[in-house]
């Protein structure tokens, strides 16, 4: 299914350089965009680009396995001698300590869920990263990440 999404996208911006369509998005939170307009410098490029999905599975592998009734706990350890268990997404989210700015915003994504709605934090996070796990193919091919956000929109329409 994604791709044919994806074969759309390479038809609409094979079409001239100038037309780009146009999409409306509503009720859409920007922090779930920020996640994938992953801001890079020109001269960052594809490999900074999937160190930036490698890091944002790798924080949602962590939480993965808390998922589904036969989910397990986590037992996190601090620097300051804290031990806590739990299989809540949300509070393991909050006790790591990521350093990787694209998983920072993964975090973030997975804090906003908890507050608006205080349940799906794993869900948000999971659904994120397969997002991002199903585009690393393609980036390391060298499609362009904005084909991708184009491609978000379509569906959401």
């Amino acid at each position: 299914m994604i791709h044919s999404y994806y074969n759309w996208i390479l038809s609409e911006s094979q079409k001239t350089a100038t037309s780009r369509p146009t999409f409306e998005v509503q009720n859409l939170n920007p922090s779930c965009l920020s996640l994938f307009l992953l801001h890079l410098q020109p001269w960052q490029g594809k490999p900074q680009l999937v160190s930036n999905i490698n890091a944002c599975t790798a924080v949602a592998d962590v939480v993965r396995t808390t998922l589904d009734p036969r989910g397990m706990d986590k037992l996190i350890h601090d620097d300051k001698g804290t031990v806590t268990i739990s299989n809540d997404g949300a509070t393991i989210m909050k006790l790591l300590d990521i350093v990787h700015p694209a998983a920072k915003i993964l975090a973030d994504i997975a804090k906003s869920q908890d507050s608006e709605v205080g349940d799906g934090t794993t869900n948000v996070v999971l659904l994120a990263a397969e997002f991002l796990r199903e585009a690393k193919p393609f980036i390391e091919d060298g499609v362009h990440s904005q084909n991708f956000i184009k491609l978000i929109f379509y569906i959401i329409n």
